[in-house]
């Protein structure tokens, strides 16, 4: 299975590989045969001895990576890869290839990394190499405990792909927003989380009918534990958002330092025109949790809403200082500034709101394109 992976990525990535230089040629064409009659050992040797003599080629080290990988030698496979993308930086399944060399070798900050630069320059749709780069972000987010962001991109895979039960596993663990691996789960756990995965994914005709089944279902059972109705209320803000307002007060009562918590009810009361009511919710999560720049933010909005204008600015410059890449924290910065007269401030803060808004979507456009 790995053998046939690793072909399929090697033959659609390479199809149109410019040939390789003139002095090597003929090294080259020995070491493609090599390889092609799978005496992987030789056509190694032949690969190192050509990148040697010509370290631009780029093939040579893609076929490195591959044939390393198949041999679950994943120090030499990233190694060849970072050889690569030092040559072509713009090909997503090299900076895939990267990070799943990476991941098993235990080095998760650079994997994450790879694989969302494969992801925002955009992976092909249907290919397994975007099923196995995608399925192992989920896991990554999650062990950093970006559960959100690991959200997300399950989702991206269940539309792209049939869902697995690892899939649906992992899709529950950023329900549960524990930063484990799948492995790692404790044993009394895991039917919780495969549940919460499971409606979260649930695919089929009506899923917006069967998710709420689920839900309910996982709502008996677990009346009590932590997560559970966050997790239901995430999913009942889009479509019945009354509700999801108690569940998300219920997982207050259980956990009353929840943050995400006590920001989405911030928010929510703040889409709805009561800053009021939405204050006591954002401060108790600056209170908690005062380096979360989406509490501070949060804050900052309702505060300018309430026309404590200096109280705004200090809490969206928090939230700006904290996660500095954040588009909807610049606009709220700039409205702030612009409230407070100073134009040259908002009008700095609108340039980089633009910027970062185009950014990222550019990135969204080239994630998964056919």
């Amino acid at each position: 299975m790995r053998r046939l992976f690793s072909l399929v990525v090697a033959s659609s990535a390479m199809a149109q590989a410019p040939p390789p230089p003139p002095a090597i040629a003929t090294l080259a064409a020995s070491a493609s045969a090599a390889r092609e009659a799978n005496r992987l050992d030789e056509a190694t040797r032949l690969y190192r001895t050509a990148v040697a003599k010509a370290p631009i080629w780029a093939e040579g080290w893609w076929y490195l990576g591959t044939m390393a990988y198949d041999q679950d030698r994943y120090l030499e496979c990233r190694d060849a890869f970072r050889r690569f993308i030092a040559i072509e930086k713009r090909m997503a399944p090299a900076y895939a290839m990267l990070g799943l060399c990476e991941f098993p070798a235990k080095e998760y900050k650079a994997a994450v990394a790879h694989l969302e630069r494969a992801r925002t320059i955009g992976l092909p749709n249907g290919q397994p190499l975007t099923t196995v780069a995608l399925y192992h972000e989920v896991l990554l987010q999650n062990h950093f405990s970006n559960f959100e962001q690991a959200l997300r991109i399950a989702n991206i895979l269940s539309r792209t792909t049939a869902v697995s039960p690892e899939i649906i596993t992992a899709a529950g663990i950023a329900a549960v927003r524990k930063p484990v691996f799948p492995s790692e789960v404790p044993e009394n756990t895991r039917d919780l989380v495969f549940r919460l995965g499971s409606a979260l994914l649930p695919g089929g005709e009506n899923p917006v009918e069967e998710s709420l089944k689920r839900f309910e279902q996982i709502i008996k059972d677990y009346p009590d534990v932590p997560q559970v109705h966050y997790a239901f209320a995430a999913f009942l803000l889009a479509v019945d958002p009354d509700r999801g307002v108690a569940e998300l007060k219920r997982e207050l009562d259980i956990s009353p330092d929840h943050i995400p918590a006590l920001v989405s009810l911030a928010v929510e009361y703040q889409k709805r025109g009561e800053p009021e009511t939405a204050r006591p919710y954002a401060e108790r999560a600056v209170k908690f949790a005062p380096a979360n720049f989406a509490a501070r933010g949060a804050l900052g909005r309702i505060l300018l809403d309430m026309g404590d204008v200096a109280g705004a600015i200090r809490e969206l410059e928090n939230a700006v200082r904290l996660e500095p890449n954040s588009p909807p924290m610049r606009f709220s910065l700039a409205s702030a500034y612009s409230r407070a007269g100073r134009k040259e401030d908002a009008s700095r803060q609108r340039a980089e709101f633009t910027r970062l808004k185009n950014l990222a979507e550019t990135g969204a456009s080239r994630e998964i394109h056919p």
